[in-house]
């Protein structure tokens, strides 16, 4: 019920078409009943007056006719206003999670992963359309309607209206016992249908890998596994279900079961008159349709319940601290004070403190796993630090709105992800009032223009689905070239040139050196160096600031900065010495 409750108050708008729909079914199902009555009126013109006219069998049949028709007719225009106020509720409810998603960390975001957020975006809010479309509207009067027929038969007899209740505990006992059993299953269920679809998509993903390794058995073997495990879980859940499905489906519509046999036997002894008989067992006819109805909503409501609860951990989820001031900075500088972040409760980031300057090049540096880009992510509010403060000027990002912090931030990642559209549109999403000019000019400056105008379509090649068409180095510069055309005045390149050739790279690097003045450019490297000329270099280890200063200054005073440097180098003349190939 409270799963029931919780959808309802996302409906809480559309309740006025859910009303309607209720009423207009309600009297569907009755208009449905009054067919038995005029078969029981027939019967008894037989039986009684032994005469009867064809204009009145005409008549009754007609009415017959009207009651069938009408009877849909009101079933199809109650079931069109309750599909519109679900689908309405539906689109509210993508809303509100799309609008809750923005809120939520990017951080968080990634770490459930977009496979989830897919599910409860798109499966797990589309299976609320059968409640609110059906099990609401066609529900209620399903349950209703036989209460009040089983009450006419205890005015009419109680004797009758207990035998053709008989059959109703019985279905029910049916269908309880295959709740049971199915809740006790239904986590294995979900839990075997999430690795099938992990299980999948790492296979599909990684198809290029495991031939060139030749791994196909192995990664066969655990695809084919879990599809095997979800067959295994769903058919035994589906064959313990059978056999209760089997005496409900039978047993609960037929509410004659025992009222035909005993009714007979009351009327031979005399003690039910035959008019009371032969009605009864027509309006208990009536009762199974409903019945069987009502009952078909009841196991989708655990279902539901567990769906509602997925939904549930998205929108109570923690959302960032922000509040927009409306407050303009007085200057570019990033600073970061006493910053400290955790990782489930695993610090990460410890009392880091620093100031990138506007108008100039601060490098972030260190090993893998370091906190480089942890730092970057803190800065566009990925995540809320645990303690400290970033602020931009003499205003911390806490005081932003999202929207006014991306504003004024252009960052790009090294993971690299373009809109399934053309390589033009893809660019001025950076800027989406841009001219196509401006659009060429920068993607001069990051490289782009040489290979997108080598490709059939030129700037309208569509990329494909995330850029699968490009290489990576070419989806970099693109991304790039989008970050220019922002012109936002701090630049953040996490990493951003790990895909290019070196070539490209010292391009690049060119090119936004350009870019830097009056603004704020903080740079992730890998590649030291890409950096050597950064104002400030700051070298992290285990997510602490070991030191900061020029590259020189780092080099003279730091072991560990000149063991990074050598490393460098070391890769930049990597080579592979073959056995048995003679060198020139």
């Amino acid at each position: 019920m409270g799963a029931l409750k919780k959808i309802l108050v996302y409906a809480q708008d559309y309740k006025n078409k859910l009303f309607l729909a209720m009423f207009l079914i309600f009297f569907s199902v009755i208009v449905g009943i009054i067919p038995y009555i005029i078969a029981y009126d027939i019967i008894l013109s037989f039986i009684e007056n032994n005469s009867v006219t064809i204009s009145y069998l005409l008549l009754m049949s007609s009415l017959v006719v009207v009651c069938l028709l009408l009877q849909s007719f009101l079933y199809f225009k109650g079931l069109s206003a309750s599909h519109e106020a679900a689908y309405d509720t539906l689109m509210g409810m993508r809303i509100k999670f799309a609008d809750k998603m923005a809120k939520l960390p990017l951080g968080d975001i990634n770490k459930k992963g977009t496979g989830n957020y897919k599910k409860n975006f798109v499966d797990d809010i589309e299976s609320i359309e059968a409640l609110i479309a059906h099990m609401v509207p066609e529900g209620i009067p399903y349950a209703v309607v036989p209460v009040l027929v089983i009450i006419v038969l205890f005015v009419l007899d109680w004797r009758l209206a207990l035998l053709s209740m008989v059959s109703i505990p019985i279905g029910m006992t049916a269908m309880m016992l295959m709740m049971k059993n199915g809740l006790k299953k239904m986590s294995a269920y979900y839990n075997s249908a999430s690795n099938m679809n992990s299980t999948i998509v790492e296979y599909i993903s990684g198809m290029e890998v495991i031939k060139i390794f030749n791994r196909t058995t192995d990664s066969f073997e655990k695809y084919a596994s879990s599809v095997r495990d979800y067959r295994n879980y769903t058919l035994a859940w589906f064959k313990e279900s059978w056999t209760y499905m089997s005496i409900y489906g039978a047993v609960l519509p037929c509410t004659i079961m025992f009222l035909l046999p005993v009714g007979t036997v009351m009327y031979i002894n005399g003690t039910l008159e035959l008019s009371k008989f032969v009605f009864s067992l027509l309006l208990s006819m009536s009762l199974g349709v409903p019945l069987v109805r009502f009952v078909e909503f009841i196991p989708l409501i655990p279902n539901l319940k567990y769906k509602i609860e997925q939904l549930e951990m998205t929108f109570d989820g923690e959302e960032l601290e922000t509040s927009d001031k409306n407050i303009d900075p007085n200057n570019n500088d990033v600073n970061f004070k006493n910053v400290t972040f955790a990782y489930d409760k695993k610090e990460v980031i410890k009392d880091v403190s620093f100031c990138a300057k506007e108008n100039s090049v601060t490098a972030i540096v260190g090993e893998s796993g370091s906190g480089k880009s942890t730092l970057a992510k803190l800065l566009v509010h990925y995540w809320d630090v645990k303690s400290g403060e970033i602020s931009i000027g003499n205003v911390s990002i806490n005081d932003m709105s999202f929207e006014r912090l991306m504003n004024m931030i252009s960052y790009v990642s090294q993971d690299t992800f373009l809109f399934n559209t053309s390589i033009i549109e893809n660019i001025r999403m950076g800027r989406p009032n841009a001219t196509d000019e401006e659009v060429i000019e920068v993607s001069k400056l990051a490289m782009c223009h040489d290979f997108i105008m080598n490709m059939e379509n030129g700037y309208n090649t569509n990329v494909g689905d995330a850029g699968n068409k490009l290489s990576g180095g070419e989806k970099q510069r693109i991304t790039i070239a989008r970050a220019i055309l922002r012109n936002a005045p701090i630049i953040v390149l996490d990493e951003a040139t790990a895909f290019t050739d070196s070539e490209n790279e010292d391009k690049i690097q060119e090119a936004l050196n350009e870019l830097i003045v009056g603004k704020t450019l903080i740079v992730i490297a890998h590649r030291l160096s890409t950096i050597v000329e950064a104002d400030n270099i700051i070298l992290m280890h285990k997510g602490e600031i070991l030191m900061q200063g020029t590259h020189d200054e780092l080099l003279s005073k730091s072991d560990d900065y000149n063991r990074l440097w050598n490393s460098n180098i070391q890769s930049n003349n990597w080579d592979i010495n073959v056995k048995g190939v003679q060198h020139a």
